[in-house]
């Protein structure tokens, strides 16, 4: 409850009778939770009128649940399908993917083809155009850096700042973006590969690619070092997608940095990979 802190104990004290309204909504069976649950509920169930696999997905942030099922709905056939909604739930009945391997579970794909993968789902979702809707743009972020200040070196977190600054001043090609695109959100589906759980950004194309160069933190070949990993990854996304390689560096650093100060306000400790990437890449 560090995230939704007082709200959250609030809408776990009424979870039972809240999921069974959802069953109730939708008709379906008993709904079942999904392992490796983070900041939302996400359980599997099936519709009872004719028995299709279906995944419910609710919280009690209503607004970051809709603002993500108009990004999925924007971005059908990529991401997982939206087959109904309940605002007033908080709560999206999604497709369930089958098998539903997340890429980092493909364990016999390497680390370059498991790139080529992300890739082409990245150029997938570039090629669609902003829609409408309460998307915020990636220049906001910078103000979620304020919490670093005196826990890490003041020219790190000026560094991330100017290159908010400088990458967002020209929107004239902002994309709706993924903005949370890694191994655990691309999830197969058949013959296909789709994504789930967008935080929904708008801004500059090649920030969709920042976040799987830290995230997950344990999916990193073991056989050699970071850095070569993180060049490696740059240097197929170059060839794939055309990506400058100095802006993708730029981005890298940047939601790195990010991303730790929203460890860093949750826990107020410097630790794992999106601080050892932002690091690497400071000079």
């Amino acid at each position: 409850m560090t995230t939704w802190k007082a709200p959250g104990e609030a809408w776990l004290s009424q979870f039972e009778t809240h999921i069974l309204k959802i069953e109730q909504l939708w008709n379906l069976e008993p709904i079942k939770p999904i392992d490796n649950l983070s900041f939302h509920f996400v359980g599997a169930s099936k519709r009872k009128s004719d028995g299709l696999e279906v995944v419910v997905k609710t919280g009690c942030d209503i607004e970051s649940l809709d603002r993500e099922r108009q990004w999925l709905r924007h971005f059908n056939g990529v991401a997982a399908q939206v087959i109904e909604s309940d605002k007033t739930l908080g709560a999206t009945l999604m497709e369930r993917l089958v098998p539903g391997a997340t890429l980092k579970q493909s364990k016999s794909l390497t680390d370059d083809e498991q790139t080529i993968i992300i890739a082409n789902v990245i150029k997938e979702l570039n090629s669609r155009t902003v829609t409408s809707g309460a998307f915020k743009h990636i220049a906001d972020l910078a103000k979620d850096l304020d919490v670093l200040k005196g826990a890490v070196d003041d020219r790190m977190i000026d560094k991330a700042r100017r290159i908010i600054a400088e990458l967002t001043l020209d929107r004239s090609q902002d994309r709706l973006l993924h903005g949370d695109l890694h191994h655990d959100n691309i999830l197969q589906h058949k013959y296909s590969w789709k994504v789930i759980d967008p935080h929904g950004y708008v801004g500059d194309p090649t920030f969709e690619m920042a976040v799987m160069m830290y995230n997950p933190l344990d999916a990193y070949p073991v056989n050699r070092p970071l850095r070569k990993t993180l060049e490696r990854r740059m240097a197929i996304l170059n060839e794939q997608i055309n990506f400058d390689l100095q802006r993708m560096r730029a981005w890298t650093f940047a939601a790195a940095m990010i991303s730790t100060a929203w460890d860093y306000a949750d826990t107020k400790k410097l630790f794992g990979i999106p601080f050892l990437v932002a690091q690497e890449l400071r000079s």
